[in-house]
């Protein structure tokens, strides 16, 4: 009875696993080879020492494609994202002491800042955020539909000059997937990155393992030219020479160390599969394959960075209700009967009070950190220290 009990186990627990493509770049890649569009791009370099790179700002377009209100997610989800890849490239990310000691020396700290455009290709100011309805209900992934405005999707903005993100109801069990650099060369309006919905950003009543960003992370790392770290399993052939070899994917949260190939394996990599809470670093080659590839093949980025805002609502002249920001207790707000709602970088709305005039908001109850301010129409993203 006990076999029969753990046979059961087993294969809910493999069927499970099988219900869940992490991520689908790899395939997405042979189906471009199939359509005529996939390059043989390669100019990674294989080095190993620790470097900590420029800060390099990076501008971002969110496509948000909704056919219900669950897809429309909200400001606060979307800034919840480029937190978590901020904090990721820049080895700020508080679970990075969690890295074995045995991978400390080649943890990388990548120096990229990601942030909403603020300027649209038309010399327009925006937020970043272009919210589109569609009569889509789902996109299958490969067909690249959600690229294209003919097809129910919404045409990119200048691949050159925007990382273009589009975030939709992707059909199947496909979380994510992203063009590597070259991929499609002779096609670049498909340039950039596909996220389902349900696994952007921080969402902290979802009970996935995929909740925390990370996807975005791990995406976004292919779009500078990562490989996966078990691509070629152990003949070791990820372009990184600092990334163990490992045999295969890694699902779930796995105690360290694990062992394949003969060595422990970096499942807390964040181009292995692990759950968003288990993958937490990048190395100093992987670092420096995306320096390279930003200054090189995808140096327009670069040329268009003066269109950045770290936030829907940062520039002090779009803010002069709310003051001082940063702040340590007292936060003015200069409005009149009026509800304000604050909400954590999760969503969670951990302040409210409706002010008739002019009134100072008591936070020092609030934890330091960054938060969202909600007021009128509004969103202000303020920070507490």
């Amino acid at each position: 009875m006990r076999y029969v009990i753990c046979m059961l186990f087993f294969v809910l627990s493999s069927f499970s696993f099988s219900q869940i493509n992490r991520c689908s770049t790899d395939e997405y890649r042979e189906a471009l080879k199939t359509k005529g569009l996939r390059s043989n791009f390669s100019q990674i370099p294989k080095k190993t020492k620790k470097i900590s790179h420029g800060n390099y700002s990076i501008p971002v377009v969110v496509h948000i494609l909704y056919n219900n209100n669950d897809h429309n997610i909200s400001d606060a989800r979307i800034l919840s994202q480029i937190d978590v890849l901020n904090n990721d490239y820049n080895a700020l990310n508080s679970d990075l002491n969690s890295v074995p000691p045995e991978f400390e020396d080649v943890i990388g700290d990548v120096g990229f800042s990601f942030c909403l455009a603020q300027i649209d290709p038309n010399g327009n100011a925006c937020s970043g955020v272009n919210r589109v309805f569609t009569n889509v209900e789902s996109f299958q992934g490969f067909t690249d539909n959600m690229k294209q405005t003919s097809q129910g999707g919404v045409d990119a903005w200048d691949t050159d000059e925007y990382l273009n993100i589009w975030v939709c109801d992707l059909a199947g069990n496909t979380l994510g997937f992203a063009t590597m650099p070259g991929d499609v060369e002779e096609s670049p309006e498909l340039d950039g990155i596909v996220i389902d919905y349900e696994y952007f950003g921080v969402d902290m009543s979802s009970s996935s393992p995929y909740n925390l960003g990370r996807t975005g992370t791990h995406e976004v790392g292919h779009y500078f030219g990562l490989e996966h770290t078990f691509l070629a399993g152990c003949s070791s052939w990820d372009n990184c020479d600092d990334t163990p070899a490992i045999s295969s994917p890694t699902y779930g949260c796995p105690s360290f160390p694990q062992v394949s190939c003969q060595s422990n394996n970096m499942t807390m990599n964040f181009m292995d599969y692990t759950n968003d809470a288990c993958m937490y670093m990048f190395t100093s080659c992987q670092t420096n394959v995306m320096v390279d590839v930003l200054l090189g093949y995808r140096s327009g980025l670069l040329n268009n960075n003066g269109s950045c805002s770290t936030s829907i609502r940062e520039n002090e002249k779009l803010n002069p209700h709310i003051f001082p920001n940063p702040l340590s207790d007292l936060l003015y707000v200069n409005s009149f009967n009026t509800d304000v709602y604050i909400m954590d970088l999760y969503g969670r709305i951990v302040f409210f009070k409706h002010i008739i005039a002019n009134e100072p908001l008591d936070l020092s109850l609030l934890s330091d950190g960054t938060y969202f301010l909600y007021l009128d129409t509004d969103v202000y993203k303020i920070i507490k220290h």
